[in-house]
C-alpha cells in the first residue's frame, strides 16, 4: 500500500515542479556579523561578504523555496583585535509572497567551516589560525523580508541568522549571529 501512495506524491510534485517558474542569479550582500550567547559581554560587530548563488522554485503564487550556495565572512571585533571566520552556508528558505514583489522568508541554514583567523590590531603580533578549535559545521535559523522588483529581476533583502549551534569544541556556549544586507539578481529559466 505505501509504494502507490509514494508513486502517487512522487508523480504529483513532479508534474507541480515541471509547471513552476524557476529563477537562478547571483546574490551579494553584507554580514553584520557577532556573537550570541551568555558568555559573550564584549563583541562588536564585523562586516564581512557574503557572494554566493540562488535558486528559486516557485511552487504556487504565494510560496517559493529558495535554496543558496554562498561564501560568508562572521566573526567579531575585540579592543585587541578580531575574529574572522570563512564559511560556507547553505540557506534552504521558504518565502511567503503576499503581493507582488514582496516577501518574507524563513529556513535553516548550514554551514561549513572553511577557517578560522585571529587577527590583532597591534601591527607587531602575527595572525593567528584556530581552525582545528571550532567545530566544522554550524547550523543557524534564517529569517527575514525584501523585495523584488518583477520586471528587473533585481532584488533587496534583510535577514537575520541566529545560530542554534555553539560553534567552539571547548563547549562554550557560544553561537554566531548575522543580520545580513543583501541583493540579488535573477532570471528565469
Amino acid at each position: 500500500m505505501k509504494n502507490p501512495i509514494i508513486t502517487i506524491v512522487l508523480i504529483l510534485l513532479t508534474v507541480q515542479f515541471s509547471h513552476s517558474q524557476i529563477r537562478i542569479g547571483p546574490k551579494l550582500g553584507v554580514n553584520l556579523a557577532n556573537y550570541t550567547g551568555s558568555l559573550v559581554t564584549t563583541d562588536r560587530t564585523l562586516a564581512g561578504l557574503q557572494v554566493g548563488g540562488i535558486v528559486e522554485i516557485q511552487i504556487i503564487d504565494l510560496l517559493s523555496i529558495q535554496p543558496e550556495l554562498l561564501y560568508s565572512v562572521k566573526g567579531a571585533n575585540f579592543d585587541t583585535g578580531k575574529e574572522v571566520y570563512n564559511y560556507v552556508d547553505v540557506p534552504i528558505m521558504a518565502k511567503i509572497h503576499p503581493i507582488d514583489g514582496l516577501y518574507g522568508e524563513l529556513g535553516p541554514q548550514v554551514g561549513v567551516l572553511l577557517s578560522a583567523v585571529g587577527k590583532s590590531n597591534d601591527a607587531n603580533v602575527a595572525n593567528s589560525t584556530f581552525t582545528q578549535q571550532i567545530k566544522t559545521v554550524d547550523f543557524a535559523l534564517a529569517f527575514g523580508a525584501g523585495y523584488r522588483i518583477p520586471d528587473l529581476g533585481l532584488g533587496f533583502g534583510v535577514r537575520y541568522a541566529a545560530g542554534l549551534s555553539n560553534f567552539p569544541k571547548n563547549n562554550n556556549r557560544v553561537k554566531h549571529g548575522a543580520f545580513q544586507l543583501y541583493t540579488t539578481w535573477s532570471f528565469d529559466l
